[in-house]
């Protein structure tokens, strides 16, 4: 799991500053098992762990889990209501 939120972490960064966009669906499945990792995890350890549920860890998990859904188009685009690919906010 250190390396999962490593990747959690910087993933997205070296996904635009050192690879084509021809890779970002690999980067983005990555990222969309990251946080199913992150999520079965929350869950393993409220069922494990008497004192994690609502514990500051518990919520901490929660939020930076939550946190990682804008990372991920699959998952964003369609809560936002976007189809794919805007051109930044440009009205022209």
């Amino acid at each position: 799991m250190a390396f999962v939120t490593i990747f959690a972490l910087v993933g997205d960064d070296i996904r635009v500053f050192g690879f084509n966009k021809d890779s970002d669906e690999l980067f983005f499945g990555a990222m969309t098992v990251s946080m199913f990792m992150f999520a079965t995890e929350i869950w393993i350890n409220t069922i494990v762990i008497d004192e994690f549920k609502y514990s500051f860890f518990f919520w901490l998990d929660i939020i930076s889990t939550v946190s990682m859904v804008p990372d991920i188009p699959w998952i964003w685009e369609p809560i936002i209501g976007e189809g794919g690919g805007g051109d930044g906010g440009n009205a022209t």
